[in-house]
């Protein structure tokens, strides 16, 4: 599709998801370097973001969201408004992941499987905070080890590299047809 939303491939009877794309043509307009988004309603990444907070820092996988995510505290319903896409774009920023109160989690990537890892990869974090905060006060790990461990696993290559093998599976079941 081009830039207004008007469908270029794929058939005549192709939908536009209006929503999906006022947040994704915001995102693409803001972000040159961003190839691909995700985002979706994900059950633990919409648990979790009713709390209206951040993801802590308490285990190595929520290293790689470290000071590379934000919180988009404004619901106001299904973004069918231009302004309202912009908005998570520039709350968005220059980082990889957002938590949208209310809604679900927005993950960009330079790359597709970029992209879908880091998804993946935030909700498995918001499971896991929704548990650990169930059972009682979590152990936080330090600022110097976050920023560490983020050096090996919040770079797009770690994030291509860590989905690399859920795509060559999917590959191999579909024989490529995915790709059609």
């Amino acid at each position: 599709m081009d830039e207004q939303g008007k469908v270029l491939e794929g058939g005549e009877n192709r939908l536009l998801n209006a929503a999906a794309f006022m947040i994704h043509s915001a995102i693409h307009q803001a972000r040159p370097d961003v190839m691909a988004a995700a985002h979706s309603h994900s059950l633990y990444g919409r648990a979790f973001c009713t709390l209206g907070k951040k993801l802590d820092t308490i285990t190595q996988d929520s290293c790689a969201f470290h000071d590379d995510h934000v919180l988009y505290e404004s619901f106001n319903g299904i973004v069918l408004a231009e302004a309202e896409g912009q908005n998570i774009a520039k709350c968005l920023g220059n980082k990889k992941a957002a938590l949208l109160i209310n809604h679900g989690m927005l993950t960009v990537g330079q790359s597709v499987e970029e992209a879908v890892f880091w998804f993946l990869s935030m909700e498995k974090c918001c499971h896991a905070q929704l548990l650990a905060d169930a059972a009682g006060k979590t152990v936080k790990i330090t600022e110097e080890d976050a920023r560490y461990t983020y050096k090996a696993v919040g770079s797009p290559m770690a994030g291509y590299f860590s989905a690399k093998p859920l795509f060559d599976v999917i590959h191999k079941e579909t024989g490529g047809d995915y790709l059609q």
